[in-house]
């Protein structure tokens, strides 16, 4: 019954799809509808030991992606990402990696919606000129 409730959650977050789940439906990975930049879309991983609770993480890819783009994560702008208004539910932790940790499954969709706004906080803290530079090297 939990697993069943678990599945339903993560399948039912609006927008973003499902790409892999293991055979008991504990582990479902996602990938956002956005795109952080260059056709690089969010990964999150999501577990649940019980199918009441769950735990988030994106494994640090968001902070590969930026950090590739000359963003530095120090331990001051972790802090001011920790620190956003608003956001709640997830938090970057010492090593970038976004993830979050409830004991209450109906967080789940407020969790994946703060996660994404911290890998786009991370994005937008990208230098300019970089961002810029790489534009036209594709064009």
């Amino acid at each position: 019954m939990y697993r069943f409730k678990f599945t339903k959650a993560v399948s039912t977050i609006p927008g973003w799809a499902v790409v892999a789940a293991d055979a008991g439906g504990w582990d479902m990975t996602i990938i956002s509808p956005f795109e952080l930049g260059y056709g690089v879309q969010l990964l999150l991983h999501i577990y649940s030991e019980d199918g009441l609770s769950f735990k988030l993480t994106d494994s640090g890819r968001a902070a590969c992606y930026v950090t590739h783009r000359d963003l530095v994560l120090t331990e001051e702008l972790i802090h001011e990402l920790n620190n956003t208004h608003g956001i709640k539910y997830a938090q970057v932790d010492n090593s970038g990696e976004i993830i979050a940790k409830h004991r209450d499954l109906n967080l789940l969709h407020k969790a994946v919606e703060d996660a994404a706004k911290l890998a786009l906080a991370m994005v937008f803290k990208c230098p300019v000129s970089i961002i810029e530079r790489n534009k036209n090297e594709t064009r």
